[in-house]
C-alpha cells in the first residue's frame, strides 16, 4: 500500500509540472505572437528613379499608417538614377545594406526597360540578390513596373520577364505595371506618367503605393488616404515631399478597385 501511494504521488507529481510546463510553452508562444504582432514590417527598396520620383517607399508608409495597421511600415531604399541590378551588385552597397539590418522584404526594381532588352541579364543579378536576401532570412519582392507610354505593347514583355524570375525563385510580385495597364484601359483621363513618358506622375506613384500596400499587407486598398504627393525629380537626398490635391473618390475607387482585381491574384 505505501508503495502504491508512493507511485500515485509521484505520478500527481509529474502531471502537475506537465501541466504547468505546457501553460508555459503556451504562454511562451503567446508572447512571442504579441511580439511579432507589434514588430514593424521592414522593406529595403533597390531600384532607381522609378523608386525614388515622389518617394515611393514613403508613399507606402502613409497609406499603412493612414489605415491604422498594427504592424507598421518601415523603409528604406537603394537608388540612383539609371540603376541596374548589375550595376547595384558590382556597386556593393545595396548588399551591404541586405546585410547590415533585420529585413522582411527586399524590393528588386529592374532597370525599366532591361526585361525586354536583356531579360538573361536581369534574371543572372536577380538570382545573385535573392541568394543574398535568403541568407538573411528575409523575402524578395519583385517591382514589376510599366512600359513606356509610347511602348505599349511592351508591357507583356515585361511582365513575363519579371513572373518568370518570380515563379523561379518563388518570390512574390508587385505587380504595378499590369495595374498601370489596366487603369488606363478603364480611365484614360487618369495621368500616370510624367512629361517624360517614362517616370510616373504623382498619380502613377499613388496606384504603385497602393499596389505595395496590397502585396505587403495582403489586404484590399479600398479606402485608403487620397493625398497626393510629389517629390519631383530630386534625388533621395535632396528630395522633400510636396502635398498636392485630393484624388477624388470616384477616382480613387476606380485605382483601388483594379489594384485589388490585379493584387489578389499575385498574393500566395
Amino acid at each position: 500500500m505505501r508503495i502504491r501511494r508512493i507511485v500515485y504521488w509521484l505520478e500527481s507529481i509529474l502531471i502537475l509540472l506537465m501541466t504547468y510546463i505546457g501553460t508555459a510553452d503556451t504562454q511562451v508562444e503567446a508572447d512571442s505572437v504579441k511580439a511579432f504582432g507589434d514588430q514593424p514590417i521592414k522593406v529595403l527598396f533597390i531600384g532607381n528613379s522609378y523608386t525614388y520620383v515622389n518617394d515611393l517607399p514613403w508613399w507606402i508608409q502613409q497609406l499603412a499608417a493612414s489605415a491604422k495597421e498594427t504592424r507598421s511600415l518601415e523603409t528604406e531604399m537603394v537608388v540612383f538614377g539609371g540603376a541596374s541590378l548589375k550595376s547595384h551588385w558590382n556597386s556593393g552597397k545595396a548588399l551591404r545594406q541586405i546585410r547590415a539590418k533585420r529585413w522582411d522584404y527586399v524590393v528588386l526594381q529592374e532597370q525599366s526597360t532591361l526585361p525586354i532588352t536583356n531579360p538573361q541579364e536581369m534574371y543572372k543579378y536577380a538570382r545573385l540578390f535573392n541568394t543574398e536576401i535568403k541568407q538573411v532570412h528575409a523575402q524578395t519582392l519583385f517591382y514589376l513596373t510599366w512600359a513606356r507610354q509610347n511602348r505599349p505593347e511592351t508591357q507583356q514583355i515585361l511582365t513575363n520577364a519579371y513572373i518568370t524570375i518570380a515563379r523561379e525563385l518563388k518570390a512574390k510580385v508587385a505587380p504595378v505595371g499590369i495595374a498601370w495597364q489596366k487603369i488606363r484601359a478603364a480611365n484614360s483621363n487618369l495621368h500616370l506618367y510624367y512629361s517624360d513618358q517614362s517616370h510616373p506622375s504623382p498619380i502613377g506613384s499613388y496606384v504603385a503605393a497602393c499596389v505595395f500596400y496590397t502585396i505587403l499587407y495582403e489586404k484590399n486598398p479600398l479606402g485608403l488616404s487620397r493625398d497626393l504627393y510629389s517629390s519631383r525629380f530630386n534625388t533621395p537626398e535632396e528630395g522633400h515631399n510636396i502635398k498636392l490635391e485630393l484624388l477624388s473618390k470616384t477616382d480613387a475607387e476606380t485605382i483601388q478597385s483594379v489594384v485589388w482585381e490585379v493584387g489578389r491574384v499575385a498574393i500566395p
